[in-house]
């Protein structure tokens, strides 16, 4: 019997290759694809706003939290709009969240690998890794312009593996709906 996702493995051919497509512009032009991605933040944030204002109305006799709905959606239409108006200050502010972000996360995997210290061996790895971490969100925050660089190639290259694997997955499932198409039925 053929499984009804099979039958739609040019969705996840599609994906891939849109993956891929945007994973080679961000490794090779990672200036402009930032700020594309700031954009499509910015649209994003503005039109999931509007949404969760419709959902705070149609869920305001039903639910008691309804208000935190529209709240939502009023904050994500707001920084939609100011991400339209200046997208250049919503990236600088998306790098320096990632910076602060790396250092927390630094500073946690080292105080993780000392507690366990006495649990594992090899310990030193991570506590280098947390170091490193905390390296580039200084690194950040001294130059956010080499940050948003930074940052767009890791994100091009996670997408290029996500594009290869969803192309992968596309071409099995291919195979299977080819391969259970060609069964007859009795």
């Amino acid at each position: 019997m053929q499984t009804p996702i099979s039958r739609y493995w040019w969705v996840f051919l599609l994906r891939g290759i849109a993956a891929l497509l945007i994973g080679l512009l961000a490794i090779f032009v990672p200036g402009i694809t930032f700020g594309t991605l700031v954009l499509f933040l910015g649209a994003y944030m503005f039109i999931d706003g509007i949404f969760s204002i419709i959902a705070g109305i149609s869920a305001r006799k039903q639910s008691r939290d309804w208000g935190w709905y529209i709240v939502s959606g009023l904050f994500g239409i707001i920084i939609g709009v100011i991400t339209f108006a200046n997208p250049f200050a919503t990236g600088i502010a998306l790098i320096y969240i990632a910076g602060v972000w790396a250092i927390v996360a630094g500073i946690v995997e080292i105080i993780v690998a000392v507690r366990l210290r006495k649990e594992i061996t090899g310990e030193g790895w991570y506590i280098a890794g947390g170091i490193l971490t905390i390296l580039f969100g200084i690194l950040i925050f001294i130059n956010p312009v080499a940050g948003a660089l930074t940052l767009t190639i890791i994100f091009g290259i996670y997408a290029i593996v996500a594009g290869v694997m969803l192309v992968s997955l596309s071409m099995r499932l291919r195979k299977k709906y080819k391969s259970h198409r060609s069964i007859p039925v009795t």
